[in-house]
């Protein structure tokens, strides 16, 4: 692609995310510290300005206290998107500063080199489209480029980089140079996908981003080399900075040719493009990256990290205590060390369970007409509105190798359809707050909020209702959430025997 052609290329696009335009505290030029690339970035931040970055905390006010239960519980909604960084976060977002910086240090666009790898690439995609395979020798990379994160599901990896991310302009135009910046692209791996899939993913995320239409509307004819080389190609042409790829366990690796193909794939864009991976991953994703001594010669390509689920120390206790004064309960009462205890032998240090846990505690307590937290409230949440974590848990608990193997992936839930079927539990007057008068069926209201929660007829309702009662209710509250949490079990397990089928 000649310089011409760049800036032909560059009337066309239409974005779909808005570009911003490219400003620099000092003359761009030829010279490395002159790179226009690095130049338009954000200033490096310090660990205290990170901090501040990636914190999310939500709005509280003590007047929300005085406001009716279900009115609450709005608030209470607000900490899912709870977030505080802890060093490892940090750590982190200091990496990913790094890998765009560093991968942008040897490709200046006002460089002549810039032009000649576009026309080389536009080649290699030709070529491509011809079936005519071309070997390539590619030279050592220097610095690490690469960068995996791997760790349970629910220790805010994906969370983190988002946050990170955020702190850059995805698309900076350089309008004096004709030329669209790719900052940042994060696709996320389809499901039991392969490599062919993951490289279509790639360039709709370009699409989104400039408006483009690069990605076939059907790739059946199209082969993996030709995919790969337009990722290429459109990397190097809007100077791609930073390629995160999320959810790596989701790679079927007997799909994709096996595990050479995506490792050597990786290597290419590292080491050809000089282009900086951020690989994100689940425990199962060392399968796919199989980092062990057969893959030694790998080590100067793929440096990485491991997030482990929080043991009971400073860490815990910080997210636990800032959590604790996020309540819409009128009296909230002490964080003591028994609560302590509940918080992590029910979710096992795993921060998405403590945030959420203890969200569905807020609105399960505003629902039973409560004004104060317990253990014993926190522990019933976990043991019934997160029944179905409770085999990964388990697993956690034991400490026992063979059995954390079977659960190297987390069941995923839907906290906002939780949240949402609480807070249709929660009276909307005050009058409504009172216990069950004799006399009134406690079936009958029970199943007329069911009714009203899912929209179902009279008597399928009842059904689900008088399945789960017992004895020990007391309340039509209690039993329509048992009646609810068994209708969301059993269509879970629908689903899951319908997948499987």
């Amino acid at each position: 692609m000649t310089h011409s052609e760049a800036e032909h290329h560059f009337d066309q696009i239409t974005p779909t995310v808005e570009p911003l335009l490219a400003k620099y505290p000092r003359p761009p030029g030829p010279e490395s510290e002159n790179n226009p690339l690095v130049l338009a970035l954000p200033p490096v931040k310090s660990d205290d300005e990170w901090l501040e970055q990636l914190t999310s905390l939500p709005v509280f006010d003590k007047s929300q206290l005085q406001d009716l239960a279900y009115l609450r519980s709005y608030y209470v909604a607000e900490l899912k998107n709870f977030f505080i960084p802890a060093e490892r976060a940090r750590q982190l977002s200091r990496r990913v500063d790094q890998l765009i910086r560093f991968g942008y240090a040897k490709r200046n666009p006002l460089g002549g080199e810039h032009f000649r790898k576009l026309q080389q690439a536009y080649s290699e995609a030709q070529t491509a489209k011809k079936q005519q395979p071309v070997k390539l020798v590619f030279s050592e990379v220097r610095p690490i480029c690469s960068f995996s994160l791997i760790g349970v599901s629910g220790m805010g990896k994906s969370t983190t980089v988002d946050a990170v991310l955020a702190a850059y302009p995805q698309y900076l135009l350089h309008e004096s140079f004709g030329l669209h910046q790719v900052v940042w692209l994060k696709i996320e791996c389809p499901k039991d996908g392969s490599v062919k899939e993951v490289a279509l993913n790639i360039l709709r995320a370009f699409d989104i981003v400039l408006g483009t239409s690069h990605a076939p509307k059907s790739a059946s004819r199209i082969t993996v080399d030709d995919l790969m080389s337009r990722v290429k190609q459109l990397a190097r042409a809007h100077c791609l900075g930073l390629l995160v790829l999320d959810e790596l366990q989701n790679v079927s690796v007997r799909k994709s040719g096996g595990r050479e193909e995506l490792l050597n794939w990786f290597q290419e864009l590292v080491n050809e493009l000089k282009l900086p991976l951020l690989v994100l991953g689940t425990f199962k994703a060392r399968e796919v990256l199989q980092l062990d001594a057969r893959h030694s010669r790998r080590a100067g390509v793929m440096g990485g990290a491991t997030w482990r689920p929080l043991g009971r120390g400073s860490e815990f206790d910080l997210l636990v205590d800032t959590l604790w004064s996020f309540q819409w309960l009128r009296s909230p009462g002490d964080l003591t060390e028994e609560i302590k205890a509940a918080f992590f032998e029910e979710t096992q240090g795993i921060v998405a369970f403590m945030v959420d846990m203890y969200l569905v505690c807020q609105l399960y307590a505003l629902g039973q007409g409560k004004e104060t937290l317990t253990s014993e409230m926190f522990r019933h949440v976990a043991r019934t509105d997160f029944e179905f974590l409770q085999p990964l848990l388990n697993a956690l608990r034991s400490k026992q190798p063979h059995r954390l193997n079977k659960f190297s992936d987390m069941e995923a839930y839907d906290i906002d359809e939780l949240i949402h079927h609480k807070q249709l539990l929660i009276p909307q007057t005050a009058a409504e707050q009172l216990e069950d008068k004799p006399g009134t069926s406690m079936v009958a209201r029970a199943s007329a909020a069911m009714r009203s929660a899912l929209g179902v007829s009279d008597s399928e309702a009842r059904r689900w209702v008088e399945s789960v009662l017992t004895a020990q209710h007391k309340s039509h509250m209690t039993l329509t959430s048992d009646a609810l949490a068994a209708f969301f079990k059993a269509r879970s397990e629908r689903a899951g025997d319908a997948c499987a089928a």
